[in-house]
């Protein structure tokens, strides 16, 4: 209906619509842009140098990256050292358990050869309880002062001195029921 009505109109008004032609410059314009408008081409020189700069950023940004966190690492690995210097008794502790757990290790270190599957298993234990050391050591940066957390970190190396106790104690009697075993075919 609203249709009808506009075709109506503009058929009854044709010769008022084609009293005013537009201008000839107006046409020139509109051509000029027509013609003007070329096609955006990125040739593979273009698409190289973007390549670039994109891994270039990633490049650099991960270089960066790196950088910090090497540098918050070591920082931490200073704090960690000036809290050891602070509480005498851990840093007592630490030498001692540490030498302690170097000899119990080297100790153990034949019997691990013939037995491969012990030492996964003894290592997987030990590095569960390295890393409980580490989060006692985040804490203690955090409180200082806090004689639960020194003496959980001390129980941390009482316990793996203990599990390499045991270990030396189950090669003995392994030894030893190898010894009474060739003894008894000898007979």
């Amino acid at each position: 209906m609203m249709k009808d009505r506009l075709e109506q109109f503009i058929s009854d008004n044709r010769d008022q619509f084609d009293l005013y032609e537009p201008d000839e410059k107006l046409w020139a314009g509109i051509e000029a842009n027509i013609q003007g408008k070329k096609t955006f081409r990125i040739g593979w020189k273009g698409i190289m140098w973007r390549a670039a700069a994109v891994i270039l950023i990633f490049g650099a940004s991960f270089g960066i990256q790196e950088y910090l966190h090497q540098r918050r690492d070591m920082m931490a690995g200073q704090e960690e050292n000036e809290i050891i210097r602070n509480i005498p008794e851990l840093k007592e502790a630490e030498i001692y358990y540490t030498n302690l757990l170097n000899e119990k290790i080297s100790q153990i270190e034949p019997f691990l050869e013939t037995n491969p599957e012990l030492g996964e298993s003894l290592q997987q234990d030990l590095s569960e309880l390295d890393s409980i050391y580490g989060e006692l050591q985040k804490d203690l940066r955090d409180n200082i002062a806090n004689d639960e957390v020194v003496e959980a970190m001390i129980q941390n190396y009482i316990l793996k001195i203990q599990i390499l106790e045991d270990l030396l104690e189950y090669m003995d009697e392994s030894s030893k029921n190898n010894e009474d075993e060739n003894a008894g075919v000898e007979i």
